[in-house]
């Protein structure tokens, strides 16, 4: 039936639709005026932010927190955390405190140096190493036992055996010597630092029956000038003559007895140690770092056929480097190393800004403060830089009329150094709450050079990263005169991904206290840096005793601190992004063309590589297409959440906000993906089991694929099978918490 009403009902029908359109079309313009002129202001607050960061807080904030050394475990280091709550509360945060955990840590006798010593066959010494460095700048490097070199966790005792030399002791390396008919077992394996965890290097040498090892950097990478005075530290950058880096050798992240939970007082210890050493989490042998010039008294007596081209340094200019085992002339070598475990307790230091609208929402802000000896560079660098965030950022409250929306935390974290601890026990305890209120957390560990920023993050937050860096103002004047004004200018130009058409992004590793937020409770993170373009991963002088501030100041960061002071006002223009845009800006749709143009294509070539009959390789093969499907779907699903959510509804934006939020989580699968790292349980995104350094993409279908590779069954086959669809499962969860209906 036809309704065809009067003119006059019409007409008042539509004049009154008429009037509902413009009173409509009124509020949602006053509306988005009112968010224009709420987002230009907190742009100008975020300059003002910016101008507030000043070179010289950061100076002295660098001379407090690296006065003496501070171990974490000891009252030096709980001195620099008493000092960052002090500098923190002074600027004006909130609820400043300390989070204790017991946890076991690792120490040397730093009454007896550890040594390698060298005898010949009548039993007479012919070489015995110092195991201290000498101090070169006195009034900076004066503390007691600073000099003494060891690396945390190595086995206690006494070994001697012939040395075989292991590259960098890398699992091709290890195969590579196999092959070179050379075996590691009853053996002391000597490897170079670079391409990978130290830790990794050891665990390895151990899994293959080695009784000691020796670790050592390599003029190649460390003293690339020349190892004379002249082109080393003080005058340069690169490592001086008994110079060493220490660190641990723990073989994953959090205290080694508490797994999974906090190592509370009150909370019982799951792990006994002999369980930690029976697993390969703690190693057994004894291990040591040595420097360069106690390197060529080893490199120079080893016997045995040439090492490949590629495994040949610089040690003792032009020497050439053999694999062994053993000496040439029938010396006998032995390495003394004197390590005790302590269950110590450790203190995370914890403030806030607490939001004006959102209160409950977290934009949380990180750096280890603990140091193997001074750490003006790693991590101090950092800790100074934050300190002057948040008291750039509560001048700028207490000037002016800004707040942020949501509450940003300034995390300050304990025993970095010995595995991830104080973050990672953090994280074990309050996974819960963060997965509910955290909205991001972003790390900044150490400046590594002055060259260019260097950015690591998930596929949601790309964006973010690189527009935050075309808002902060170039530290280096030689940049600005070639045109570069920005900090993005100069990131694109050192680190290109010509692919895509910005700056190489990579997903972060498990390098630093970042790990456990994304690996554990899938919060998504940002962790940056300053550094050099070079192939080596860190700068030379990484974690020796020559990190005081002389370095920062007068070899690395010359013009007053510029790239410190570039540093804070990057971290501070992420943190004012996240804490006060009205919809977070977290990107579903480049996810999942990251996965599709990407992260898919490589583990279909992974898949076609596997020795597989055609049958099981069907049977594998359907279930990636079923995930590429759902990738798709994905693809789809996050265009259309984008193209159809409303802004202009406070209920809704917060709804959209939770959808955004609740998407990162439905990656994290409770069982975990990895058999030796109980906090990797993202499926997308986990710390290598091979290099702690380095990420591992979907490490549980790579785990599985390795079993089957390694034993061929149809239970293994059947988990690759399984791992390949849990992430389809996490896939499907994102377009289930996009949509509007179940």
């Amino acid at each position: 039936m036809k309704w065809t009403g009067t003119p006059m009902i019409i007409s008042y029908i539509s004049i009154a639709v008429l009037l509902v359109i413009a009173v409509c079309i009124t509020v949602l313009a006053t509306h988005h005026s009112k968010r224009k002129v709420i987002n230009d202001v907190n742009q100008t607050d975020a300059r003002t932010i910016q101008d507030n960061i000043k070179s010289e807080n950061i100076k002295n904030y660098l001379r407090i927190f690296s006065k003496e050394p501070h171990l974490s475990g000891t009252d030096a280091n709980k001195n620099v955390a008493y000092a960052i709550a002090s500098a923190w509360m002074e600027a004006g945060l909130e609820d400043v405190h300390m989070l204790p955990y017991e946890v076991l840590l690792s120490y040397p006798d730093f009454e007896n140096p550890n040594s390698v010593v060298i005898q010949n066959s009548a039993g007479e010494e012919t070489f015995r190493s110092k195991g201290v460095s000498p101090v070169i700048i006195p009034d900076e490097q004066s503390g007691k036992y600073a000099g003494h070199q060891w690396l945390a966790y190595a086995g206690n005792g006494t070994v001697s055996a012939e040395i075989v030399y292991i590259n960098h002791g890398t699992a091709d390396d290890f195969k590579n010597l196999k092959l070179m008919g050379v075996d590691v077992k009853g053996k002391i394996a000597l490897m170079r630092y670079g391409y990978g965890f130290r830790g990794d290097k050891v665990y390895k040498a151990q899994q293959a029956g080695a009784v000691g090892a020796i670790l050592f950097s390599d003029p190649w990478d460390v003293a690339q000038d020349g190892v004379d005075a002249d082109h080393v530290y003080p005058k340069t950058i690169w490592m001086p003559n008994e110079s060493v880096q220490r660190g641990s050798l723990m073989h994953g992240h959090g205290d080694p007895l508490t797994p999974y939970y906090p190592s509370k007082k009150e909370l019982y210890k799951g792990t006994t140690i002999k369980e930690a050493y029976d697993d390969g989490t703690l190693p057994s042998i004894p291990v040591l770092p040595v420097s360069y010039t106690t390197a060529f008294q080893l490199m120079k007596r080893i016997s045995g056929r040439e090492a490949p081209s590629d495994w040949q340094g610089t040690v003792g200019g032009n020497l050439t480097y053999k694999v062994g085992p053993g000496f040439v002339n029938g010396e006998k070598l032995t390495i003394n190393v004197h390590s005790e475990l302590k269950t110590k307790r450790i203190q995370n230091v914890i403030g806030y800004i607490r939001g004006s609208e959102e209160p409950d929402r977290y934009v949380m802000l990180g750096n280890h403060f603990d140091a193997w000896v001074y750490g003006s560079v790693d991590p101090n660098s950092g800790t100074a830089a934050l300190a002057e965030v948040a008291r750039a950022m509560m001048q700028t409250i207490n000037e002016t009329h800004w707040r942020p929306a949501r509450t940003i935390v300034f995390n300050a974290w304990d025993a970095e150094e010995f595995g991830l601890i104080g973050s990672t026990e953090f994280v074990e305890e309050f996974v819960d709450i963060l997965q509910k209120r955290a909205v991001v957390y972003i790390n900044m560990d150490c400046i590594q050079g002055n060259s260019s920023l260097h950015v690591e993050t998930v596929p949601t937050l790309e964006h973010v990263a690189i527009e935050a860096s075309k808002r902060v103002p170039n530290p280096s004047q030689e940049e600005k005169s070639r045109g570069r004004n920005t900090v993005y200018d100069t990131w694109i130009n050192v680190f290109p991904d010509k692919e895509v058409g910005h700056p190489k992004i990579r997903v972060p590793g498990g390098g630093s206290d970042h790990a456990p937020f994304l690996n554990f409770a899938g919060v998504p993170v940002i962790n940056f840096k300053y550094k050099n373009y070079t192939a080596y991963s860190t700068y030379p002088l990484y974690h020796t005793m020559y990190e005081t501030p002389f370095l920062n100041i007068h070899l690395m960061d010359t013009d007053d601190l510029a790239v410190h002071r570039a540093i804070g006002q990057y971290w501070a223009e992420l943190a004012v992004t996240f804490a006060d845009e009205t919809v977070l800006p977290i990107n579903t749709t480049n996810l999942a063309s990251v996965m599709i143009n990407s992260y898919l294509p490589q583990l279909k070539e992974s898949i076609l590589g596997m020795n597989v009959s055609r049958s099981d390789l069907d049977s594998i093969l359907e279930q990636y297409t079923l995930l590429s499907e759902s990738a798709q779907d994905l693809l789809t699903a996050a265009i259309r959440f984008q193209n159809t959510r409303q802004y202009d509804d406070t209920n809704h934006v917060q709804a959209v906000n939770e959808r955004l939020i609740s998407s990162e989580r439905c990656f994290i699968n409770p069982r975990g993906v990895s058999k030796h790292n109980p906090s990797a349980r993202h499926v997308l995104f986990s710390v290598s089991d091979s290099d702690a350094y380095s990420n591992s993409l979907m490490a549980g279908v790579q785990n599985a694929m390795d079993s089957y590779e390694t034993s061929p069954s149809i239970e293994n086959l059947r988990e690759v099978i399984n791992q390949i669809s849990i992430v389809q499962y996490s896939v499907i969860c994102v377009i289930n918490t996009l949509g509007d209906a179940i």
